[in-house]
């Protein structure tokens, strides 16, 4: 299974398993942890996700990736909030943060840079416009590979 059928798989379980339990999925990551998959599933709740929370999805969902025997071979499972610092899955995201630095990361480079940080001044459904030192960057979320809260103290 490709990658991206994979993720997608998992999140078919994992969504409707999330809303049973009152919470909602906030992203997923598929890595490798040594010879290991690890799937990190990121889950939200209204005031924040709790331990409680994040261990009774991660029983459910364990159950379902076993009994739905989508995963090849041996994989690591950790289920937790999405954090202070947390990464952003799809634009969606975005507007709730509008005034807040983010770490963004892009696919190619733009004027011989990836890296970027910067105020987040508008959140649209296909991207964003970052101030970075006073320049207005306006960034498709296509050509976006990571976007990231970053936590002010």
């Amino acid at each position: 299974m490709a990658r991206h059928g994979l993720e997608q798989r998992i999140l078919e379980l994992a969504r409707p398993l999330a809303e049973s339990l009152g919470i909602s999925v906030w992203g997923l990551e598929l890595a490798a942890a040594g010879r290991r998959a690890l799937v990190r599933l990121y889950i939200e709740a209204e005031g924040g996700a709790g331990v409680d929370q994040c261990a009774e999805m991660s029983r459910g969902l364990g159950a379902a990736l076993e009994v739905e025997d989508i995963m090849s071979g041996a994989y690591v499972l950790e289920v937790s909030s999405p954090g202070l610092e947390r990464r952003f899955f799809e634009p969606g995201q975005l507007a709730s943060h509008e005034g807040r630095i983010l770490d963004v990361s892009l696919r190619e480079p733009l004027d011989g840079r990836k890296n970027f940080r910067g105020r987040l001044t508008q959140a649209r459904p296909d991207g964003l416009v970052l101030d970075v030192d006073g320049v207005a960057f306006d960034f498709s979320w296509d050509a976006v590979k990571k976007a990231r809260l970053v936590h002010e103290f």
